[in-house]
């Protein structure tokens, strides 16, 4: 029960203007640094992934493509079912974090549709890819493979991004709401930022190695999730305990934690939202757990 009290304290601390402003603002940021990054170095990134692909056998190629592209095709659909309602119902938007749980509607929508008829738009993705050379269908998994990476660089950077910039808000919210307990933060930017570099190389070295699971069904929806998760817990969990103090936690919840947030990395505008939930959400578990504390003493 503490651990969904805590998740639904952090969705209710998005209604806080300061957190709305700085997870927009950092999401927007990294974005435009990895589009420009991207197009910089795609040609380099096309000929790396395309050494991977071209050590998959082409059956398993052919129907990596057609997932790959039913994935794609069930983004289009959620970007474009958002785009039209923001765009006839735009006025209703501005209450507080209406237009997250709008988003978060249309991606669950599709994401029912799109599975339900799964077998059927996947025979018919197949059927048409087999029309294509197998250069076509290398060329465009390996493009689909470097968006991928991209997307991970830009997510771990809205998390460091965040990260190193919460110690503020997270003691703006204990003078507000835990003003009775006394905090010492001991918080350290570059010890911060050491931790999330070690857990991304390492996770570098794990995609390069299970690279051939992204593209078995469902299987690589669980590693992608268990690969980001594991690159924010450690980063996450000494943010948070430097500012507030540190309690016992069983690494399961602290896995917990960070699988619920990264999951919304798969949500379109949603995603931009994720690091401060995953900060505000841990943070209101530890300050639950240090009030109990201090009550029973």
């Amino acid at each position: 029960m503490e651990f969904l009290y805590s998740v639904v304290e952090s969705f209710k601390d998005l209604i806080r203007e300061d957190v709305r402003k700085i997870s927009i603002i950092n999401g927007i940021f990294w974005a435009l640094v990895w589009f420009v990054t991207g197009v910089l170095m795609w040609r380099y990134m096309i000929n790396i992934t395309g050494l991977l692909i071209n050590l998959l056998p082409f059956k398993f190629v052919q129907n990596a493509g057609a997932e790959f592209i039913f994935m794609i095709l069930w983004l289009q659909a959620v970007l474009i079912s958002i785009g039209v309602f923001f765009t006839l119902f735009n006025s209703f938007l501005s209450k507080k974090i209406f237009s997250i749980l709008i988003a978060f509607i249309f991606a669950v929508f599709w994401i029912i549709v799109f599975f339900y008829y799964k077998s059927e738009i996947i025979n018919y993705l197949q059927k048409l890819i087999r029309i294509f050379p197998f250069e076509s269908i290398e060329q465009a998994v390996s493009v689909v493979l470097a968006i991928f990476i991209l997307y991970s660089f830009y997510i771990v950077s809205m998390y460091l991004g965040f990260l190193l910039l919460s110690e503020k808000y997270i003691l703006n919210l204990i003078k507000e709401e835990y003003s009775y307990m006394e905090i010492n933060s001991n918080f350290s930017r570059i010890k911060i930022f050491s931790i999330l570099l070690k857990d991304f190389l390492i996770f570098l070295v794990a995609l390069f190695l299970l690279y051939p699971l992204l593209f078995v069904p469902f299987v690589n929806i669980v590693l992608i999730t268990v690969l980001w998760a594991y690159v924010i817990k450690n980063a996450l969990y000494e943010c948070v305990t430097s500012i507030v103090g540190k309690i016992d936690i069983d690494q399961k919840l602290i896995w917990s934690f960070a699988v619920v947030n990264v999951i919304l990395n798969f949500i379109p505008l949603v995603n931009i939202f994720a690091p401060a939930l995953a900060v505000l959400s841990l943070y209101h578990y530890i300050m639950e757990k240090k009030t109990d504390l201090l009550e029973n003493s």
